[in-house]
């Protein structure tokens, strides 16, 4: 889904419509992919974090 339709996720920076979050169910949690746009089919994972953890970036 993520490389099929990447700005279909949530935006976190309105200047910066490329940088983009995804979240991902794992267990009773899951995790928060921050990502940046590359090109149509591509996406660069720029970190990584359990939803219960205190932002990372």
């Amino acid at each position: 889904m993520l490389r099929l339709f990447p700005f279909t996720c949530r935006k976190i920076d309105d200047d910066n419509p490329f940088l983009r979050e995804q979240l991902v169910s794992f267990g009773a949690a899951g995790h928060v992919l921050l990502f940046q746009v590359e090109a149509a089919e591509q996406v660069a994972i720029l970190a990584v974090r359990h939803q219960r953890e205190e932002d990372c970036y």
